[in-house]
């Protein structure tokens, strides 16, 4: 703690670090898969037609490459649900032809300066793609199966021990990382491909990076045309904006639940709510 102010401080920190986990994502995405499952059991039955799913985020879930030995039972048990629920999926949805695309919004990998050996563009793979790509263009990487088989080649392997240290660290991580997710899903990481797309769009300048399960009759060509002309002015699928729409909490809303929690707070300790609510921003979305 600091002295008076007319005088130096002297700072002293006793930290202890316990690593921790918010579950409320964990907790989504199985309900999401759940949501998932659920309509395409509808789709096998009749009772509601749709062409393709689309997912707001990757189709195969990023809990499955943990080896974190501190993840707790709980944490565990929902990581491996949601893993079952997304097999459980892929698989009813090859069954009745129906493609599954996840949609990653915010992507910073760069798998495509590995694969091409452009290890000097310090340049995320959606801004290479953004820039090489014409509008109504797309390419993929392949499976996260082939992308692994990949790194594995002695060339690759040569040229990480050349490289900046700094650099080959962050390519090994992303090699341990795809390796924990094809142990999680095994055959299902060789039938997910990793695609990037220009929306025919012409005011859409990025580049779209998918992981793309196809079907019998929906090839990945005939998908991103597909999903090119429900382009929304936001660069992404229309059907995700409008989800986005339903999810949104008013300004109004946020306000009313902050000024309740005050006024149950200040009951209780007013300095303690001025202190707690003094780190929200009510008018920030919560």
């Amino acid at each position: 703690m600091g002295d008076k102010y007319n005088s130096p401080p002297v700072l002293k920190a006793f930290v202890s670090y316990h690593r921790d986990r918010d579950l409320a994502g964990v907790q989504a995405k199985v309900y999401e898969r759940k949501a998932l499952h659920e309509a395409l059991e509808k789709k096998k039955e009749g009772k509601i037609d749709f062409d393709i799913a689309i997912v707001d985020g990757e189709i195969l879930t990023r809990y499955g490459e943990e080896e974190d030995v501190s993840i707790t039972g709980e944490t565990r048990e929902l990581m491996e649900e949601a893993e079952e629920l997304t097999r459980k999926a892929l698989d009813l949805a090859w069954r009745i032809d129906t493609p599954i695309i996840g949609v990653l919004k915010r992507s910073y990998s760069s798998d495509l300066r590995v694969l091409y050996e452009l290890f000097d563009i310090g340049l995320s793979d959606r801004v290479i793609a953004s820039i090489i790509l014409e509008h109504g263009e797309y390419f993929t990487i392949g499976t996260y199966k082939e992308y692994f088989e990949e790194l594995q080649k002695p060339r690759i392997r040569e040229i990480l021990d050349k490289l900046d240290r700094n650099i080959a660290s962050r390519i090994q991580a992303r090699y341990e990382w795809i390796r924990r997710i094809i142990e999680a899903y095994k055959e299902y990481a060789g039938k997910v491909k990793v695609v990037f797309y220009k929306p025919e769009l012409k005011t859409i300048n990025l580049a779209i990076k998918t992981e793309i399960a196809e079907s019998s009759s929906w090839s990945v060509e005939k998908i991103v045309s597909a999903l090119s002309k429900i382009t929304s002015s936001t660069g992404f699928p229309l059907a995700l904006d409008y989800v986005d729409q339903l999810s949104y909490v008013k300004y109004d809303t946020r306000r009313l639940v902050y000024e309740l929690l005050y006024s149950k707070l200040s009951q209780k300790d007013i300095k303690l709510a001025n202190l707690l609510l003094s780190l929200v921003n009510p008018q920030k979305p919560l």
